[in-house]
């Protein structure tokens, strides 16, 4: 459950938004060399565009929307937005997965590992990211038993945490397009044909 209402003091909510958000900044030449932008800046909620910088061209792939309500008595919540409108988007209409390989310690090289998508929720629900330090990953009932407590002094759940990870298991792995265009051209008189 997210909430919405603010009871953590707001004083100290902003103040901890306001650190947050400068530590960002320092490092914003950094993170628009790889592609990241913040395109919107109001306490308590920042919103980052994140593009395919290495790709030619290059493209938006999705927008989060930060929410420090309460932060940090609960950790940061993520909401996958359209970069365009801001609306809420479901999970099938995010456009990108977030891929991590988890190597057991008794691997052995030539044995396939098997990817696990972090964006986890059903097509038409809102999707969450099943990170440690998020919102909505410790407040799933699944991870009733890792409470954000253990984590909150340990650097998980800051933004550049949430930032790095959102960019690690989706941006940094894109490779290349594969896109298939179909056109369907209208035309509102018939053109002029010349006849020779």
């Amino acid at each position: 459950m997210e909430s919405d209402l603010q009871y953590t003091d707001v004083r100290v909510t902003r103040q901890k938004f306001e650190r947050e958000l400068s530590s960002f900044k320092l490092l914003q030449p950094d993170w628009r060399s790889r592609g990241v932008f913040m395109v919107r800046e109001e306490f308590p909620q920042l919103e980052f565009v994140f593009t395919a910088h290495k790709l030619n061209p290059p493209s938006i792939v999705f927008c989060v929307r930060i929410d420090f309500t309460n932060y940090d008595t609960e950790p940061l919540s993520i909401r996958f937005i359209d970069p365009y409108s801001g609306v809420r988007l479901t999970r099938k209409q995010v456009p990108i997965n977030f891929w991590q390989i988890n190597v057991p310690p008794d691997f052995q090289p030539g044995t396939p590992l098997a990817p696990l998508d972090l964006l986890q929720g059903r097509p038409d629900d809102y999707p969450f990211i099943c990170i440690r330090g998020v919102r909505e990953y410790h407040s799933h009932p699944a991870h009733s038993g890792d409470s954000w407590f253990l984590y909150r002094t340990r650097g998980e759940g800051t933004l550049g945490f949430i930032l790095d990870q959102l960019y690690n298991f989706s941006i940094d792995i894109l490779q290349n397009y594969n896109i298939d265009f179909q056109f369907l051209i209208k035309y509102t008189q018939m053109p002029k044909v010349r006849i020779n």
